[in-house]
């Protein structure tokens, strides 16, 4: 599998999400790298339409080129990853791939995982109207991200999604190719802890199994022995699943419910109305699971792990309790307001604090933990204080960090 560069990798793992042609195989090739969550990927990997949009903008320092990676996951609300060239390489490689007209096209997901790759056609005709149109001459910009090239990316961004609103200022020229996918291949992979060894692969038909690696995959290393994976309690003779996760630390512990979408067994046009229906019935069973499983620790039922070793929660496990439901993608759709609401009518009822999370913030959450299992607690404690004051579950961590590469 296609491992980047050292300046495409810090890149990767400094964006939520976005795209690169780069050379690869010392330059002897070109590849599209890409970073998008697993359930686009997943898309992508059923050949739904996807294209790629080129601009090219005459500036006062020199050319500037940008592009935008557009997957139709969903219909009316694609997902659309936008970006400037600005690095030589790059430039070099877009140049190769519209002149060869096709290219690797190679699939990291939110944990910067290379799970997919597929060759990659590009449209012929508006291939080459879009080389023509780049090759024009001029200097182009190589360098530091600077203003300009804030206010061209806002100029890109808003030619593909007409609800941004953006200055006409350098009035880029576009060309759009239609992309066409094959021979796509996925990757297995095995992620082993200290506790449990666990496989993922992008076209599991247990969609909901990957979605429980995921997330296990994320905190294994900063619980290490503490994290549980379907610990279990014993209620008569029988032994039943507690829930997906529990991390245990000194200051609290937190229990997770991975409540995926299945996308590989749906149809890929469902209605976006669908779609965020969908994440609501997951939250709600997420809940209603969570709250089950607290009453559970609540009554002091014996607990052990899926080998049936006994699991105690001494008195060194602190009071802060966490309920958290991973979905596996926090759609704008949903009703963040009422599922604020109803996050907190759990909290009052159960004494716990409920939370939703994604991949991609949960990446953060732990990012930010230094791998500190108490300061994750206290992100937690501190993100549902913020919650309860604006009564909203859509919550996203900013980070301010180095400039890019």
């Amino acid at each position: 599998m296609f491992t980047p560069s050292d300046r495409n990798w810090k890149e990767m793992q400094y964006e939520a999400a976005g795209s690169w042609p780069l050379p690869i195989n010392h330059g002897n090739e070109y590849a599209l790298v890409t970073k998008m969550p697993a359930s686009v990927i997943k898309a992508a990997y059923r050949h739904c339409p996807m294209s790629l949009t080129v601009a090219r903008a005459n500036t006062p320092n020199g050319i500037v080129l940008g592009t935008t990676l557009t997957v139709n996951d969903d219909p009316a609300a694609p997902l659309m990853l936008s970006g400037i060239l600005r690095h030589g390489e790059e430039q070099v490689a877009l140049d190769n791939i519209l002149r060869l007209g096709r290219t690797l096209m190679v699939f990291f997901d939110e944990l910067t995982r290379p799970v997919a790759r597929a060759e990659c056609v590009l449209s012929s005709p508006e291939c080459a109207a879009c080389s023509e149109m780049i090759s024009m001459p001029g200097q182009r910009y190589v360098g530091a991200w600077t203003a300009l090239l804030e206010e061209v990316l806002d100029e890109v961004q808003s030619h593909s999604d007409p609800h941004i609103a953006a200055a006409s200022k350098h009035r880029p020229a576009f060309v759009t190719i239609p992309l066409t996918l094959s021979r796509v291949e996925t990757a297995k992979m095995t992620a082993i802890g200290l506790n449990d060894i666990i496989d993922f692969r992008l076209d599991d038909p247990d969609e909901g199994r990957g979605f429980e690696q995921s997330t296990w995959h994320l905190l294994e290393n900063l619980f290490g022995p503490m994290l549980y994976h379907s610990p279990q309690f014993l209620e008569g003779c029988s032994p039943r699943e507690l829930t997906d996760i529990m991390a245990v630390a000194s200051t609290g512990l937190c229990l997770f419910e991975a409540k995926n979408a299945a996308i590989l067994s749906t149809r890929l046009d469902r209605t976006t109305v669908r779609r965020t229906t969908s994440v609501q019935k997951q939250i709600d069973k997420g809940v209603v699971q969570l709250s089950g499983a607290l009453r559970t620790l609540n009554n002091g039922l014996p607990l052990q792990t899926k080998k049936g070793v006994p699991l105690i929660l001494g008195p060194a496990t602190g009071q802060h309790r966490h309920a958290i439901v991973m979905v596996s993608e926090m759609l704008p759709g949903v009703d963040w307001e009422a599922i604020g609401t109803q996050l907190l009518t759990a909290a009052q009822r159960s004494g716990a604090m409920f939370h939703i999370l994604d991949l991609r913030e949960l990446r953060v959450l732990v990012g930010i933990s230094r791998n500190d299992p108490a300061r994750f607690i206290a992100q937690l404690t501190h993100r549902f204080g913020v919650m309860t004051v604006r009564k909203h579950a859509m919550l996203r961590t900013r980070l301010t960090g180095p400039p890019l590469p």
